[in-house]
C-alpha cells in the first residue's frame, strides 16, 4: 500500500503535510507545475509550484476576505478587477452583488483555469457560464494593470507568494500602477501572507503598498492548509479605512450565502490582535 503524501515546506523550519489517497493531475505551463491532489482531510487540494493554492474543505474563507470586505467598503461598485485568482472563487463571491456591473479576471496561467474547471467546478463554474458581467482575460496581471487609467472600482490582487509568476504584484511600482488604476474612492485589497511569516517580508509589502495608497489595513482568518494556519489580507485606499464606512444594508443581503463571514465578524475585521 502506498503512502502518499503533499507536503509544503517553509526553508528549514517548518515541513506541513497532508495525507493523499489520488493524485488527480498533474501538469507543467509555462509559469508553474500545477498539481491537483486528492487528501484525506480537506479532499481536493490545488497546488502550484507544490504551494496549497485552495482546498475544498477552507477556499471559502480566502475568497470570503478578500472580496466581501472590499465590496462594503466601497460607496458604488461597478466595475472590478481581479489579478490573478484562476480558480474563479474570488469571482463567484463577487457576482453575488447584482450592483456590480462588470467584473474581469486576468489570470496569466490558463493551466491554473484549466484545472480549476476540470476539478474545482464549486469555485471556477462562473467563469465558464457565458456570463456578460464577467470577462477572463489570459495574461500579465502587471501589463494589464498598467493599461487602466482612473477606470475601476476595485481592484482585487488574488495572487500567488511574492516568487516566480507572482513576484511582480508585490512591488511598489506595481502598487501606484493599481492606485493610478482605480477612480476616486476606489479600493485595492490584496493577500498579505501569513503574519506569523519572516517580519521583514510583511514589513515590505506593506511599505510598497504605501507606495501607491495613503491608508491601509490587515485583517486576518484561519485557514488550516495555509502555512502556519493563518492568513492576511491587506486594503488600501486613498480615503481612511474603518468599520463604519462598511455598507451592512449591502452586506445583510448576501449573508445568508456565506459560511465563513457574517456582519459581526464583518464589523470586526480590522480589529486584528496585536
Amino acid at each position: 500500500m502506498l503512502d502518499l503524501w503533499a507536503t509544503e515546506q517553509e526553508a528549514d523550519l517548518i515541513r506541513t503535510g497532508w495525507s493523499v489517497s489520488d493524485v488527480l493531475f498533474s501538469g507543467k505551463s509555462e509559469f508553474q507545475t500545477v498539481d491537483v491532489v486528492n487528501t484525506k482531510a480537506y479532499g481536493k487540494m490545488l497546488l502550484l509550484d507544490g504551494l496549497v493554492m485552495i482546498t475544498d474543505a477552507d477556499e471559502f474563507v480566502y475568497h470570503e476576505m478578500i472580496s466581501h470586505v472590499p465590496v462594503c467598503l466601497h460607496k458604488s461598485p461597478k466595475k472590478v478587477v481581479v489579478i490573478g485568482g484562476g480558480d474563479g472563487g474570488t469571482v463567484r463571491e463577487l457576482l453575488k452583488y447584482p450592483e456590480i456591473e462588470e467584473i474581469i479576471l486576468c489570470e496569466i496561467d490558463e493551466l491554473v483555469i484549466e484545472a480549476s474547471r476540470r476539478f474545482f467546478p464549486e469555485v471556477s463554474s462562473c467563469l465558464f457560464q457565458n456570463n456578460p458581467k464577467v470577462k477572463v482575460k489570459v495574461g500579465d496581471g502587471v501589463a494589464f494593470v498598467k493599461e487602466l487609467k482612473n477606470e475601476i472600482d476595485i481592484v482585487l490582487i488574488d495572487s500567488t507568494d511574492p516568487i516566480g509568476p507572482g513576484e511582480g504584484l508585490f512591488s511598489s511600482q506595481f502598487y501606484r500602477d493599481v492606485a493610478s488604476a482605480l477612480k476616486p474612492g476606489g479600493v485595492m485589497a490584496a493577500q498579505s501572507e501569513s503574519p506569523w511569516f519572516d517580519r521583514e517580508s510583511l514589513i515590505r509589502i506593506h511599505r510598497n503598498i504605501a507606495a501607491g495608497f495613503s491608508f491601509q489595513q490587515s485583517m486576518i482568518a484561519p485557514i488550516p492548509t495555509y502555512p502556519r494556519g493563518t492568513w492576511s489580507w491587506t486594503v488600501a485606499s486613498q480615503e481612511s479605512i474603518h468599520s463604519k464606512r462598511f455598507d451592512l444594508n449591502r452586506f445583510k443581503k448576501v449573508e445568508s450565502s456565506l459560511k465563513y463571514l457574517n456582519i459581526g465578524t464583518l464589523q470586526g475585521v480590522f480589529d486584528i490582535p496585536k
